[in-house]
């Protein structure tokens, strides 16, 4: 609403999201790293340059955001489009701000990646074999499986539901109970962590482990890698267990007050759940059961369509499952639109004058303008070149 997120978000969302990232908790640091320089953006725009046209701010502020996702992901138009996707809940609603954003995430990429000696190619080998060029048989099969992670996300929801509930009853979302708030939540984390290795952090890291299958060995950042009773994800129900206690872990991350973003947490349970179908109907390639499973979980969650597809194909390296993975994302987007999940995500106010408003009203509001703008009410509002500030 006010096209800029306040700098005092900065620090506190700095440190409170390095707890819950640097702790194991399985939310991660997409979130931060968006809102810290969408805060940095409209500041920059509001301060530096002077700006104060509402809707010349909220360019800079998606900028800012689409930069940080860009380089984050090392793909600049899966994470420019993410960031434009995840404004609303149904496609990219400010679409006037798609290039320039674009463009940051552009320079944001080259430039993070050189600094940080970084190369920008994909993180996972789902399989040694690349998926060969793909038929329409795919994309009925992505199709399928953009029902079955639609109904995941679902579960998901209930899951999160409860365990909030869970959290009021013990009278730990008040503000004066934040500590104890955090130790409950970090409590379950480390509980399911101990009993499921493979649910611990973010799963950038773990998800090729989960989508491979391999030794609970090759587990990143954990000792002992087998948790407390060694287990190991082999076989159906393992995949399942894994699956589950992800969703778990996520909802106790968020129920505890920690800070992070859902987008790879969900990415590694929905592939434990795409290695459960690859047991049920081996006939479906792994790739395609692993990639489409993730995206329909994601964008029922994120609302984000096209971003979730490039990214996931950039990713894994498998350009052929593009379509299949659209697929899955298409229909879990249609199949879950009565299930807002991240509140943040609303309409945009002045969306249906700029598509669907007709010549008469536009010359009406024209005569209203008085130095390029249109005052509103009692003037805290301005409209620029027609377009809602």
């Amino acid at each position: 609403e006010k096209a800029y997120i306040a700098m005092d978000h900065v620090l506190p969302m700095l440190l409170a999201s390095q707890f819950s990232i640097l702790a194991g908790g399985s939310l991660g640091p997409e979130a931060p790293l968006v809102a810290i320089c969408a805060a940095l953006g409209g500041y920059l725009s509001r301060t530096v340059f002077g700006v104060t046209e509402r809707n010349l701010i909220r360019k800079h502020t998606l900028m800012g955001m689409s930069g940080a996702l860009a380089a984050f992901f090392g793909c600049p138009l899966g994470g420019s489009l993410f960031a434009l996707e995840v404004c609303g809940r149904f496609g990219i609603e400010y679409f006037e701000h798609t290039i320039e954003a674009i463009m940051c995430g552009e320079i944001c990429l080259a430039v993070f990646r050189f600094l940080a000696g970084l190369p920008i190619t994909s993180i996972w080998i789902i399989t040694e074999h690349k998926l060969p060029a793909t038929d329409s048989v795919q994309i009925l099969y992505g199709m399928a499986l953009g029902l079955a992670g639609a109904a995941v996300a679902c579960v998901y929801a209930s899951i999160h539901l409860r365990v909030m509930a869970i959290f009021e009853r013990l009278n730990l979302l008040d503000n004066k109970d934040a500590v104890l708030r955090a130790w409950v939540g970090a409590a379950g984390v480390v509980g399911l962590g101990l009993l499921v290795p493979h649910t611990m952090f973010w799963g950038e890291y773990e998800f090729l482990t989960i989508s491979t299958m391999q030794p609970a060995a090759s587990l990143p950042h954990i000792w002992p890698t087998s948790g407390a009773i060694g287990f190991e994800m082999d076989s159906l129900w393992t995949c399942l267990v894994v699956g589950f206690a992800k969703l778990v872990a996520i909802s106790f991350t968020v129920a505890g007050g920690f800070r992070g973003g859902y987008i790879f947490p969900l990415f590694a349970a929905a592939a434990a759940f795409g290695r459960a179908v690859f047991f049920l109907c081996p006939f479906i390639p792994v790739q395609i059961c692993v990639l489409c499973m993730a995206a329909a979980v994601n964008v029922a969650v994120t609302r984000t369509t096209i971003a979730t597809t490039l990214i996931l194909a950039y990713l894994s390296n498998e350009p052929h499952a593009i379509s299949a993975i659209l697929a899955s994302a298409l229909v879990s987007l249609c199949v879950t639109g009565y299930m807002p999940f991240i509140k943040s995500q609303v309409s945009r106010v002045d969306l249906e004058h700029s598509l669907y408003g007709d010549e008469e009203e536009d010359d009406e509001a024209g005569n209203l303008e008085e130095n390029g703008s249109t005052v509103l009410g009692s003037g805290d509002e301005k409209l620029a070149n027609g377009v809602p500030l």
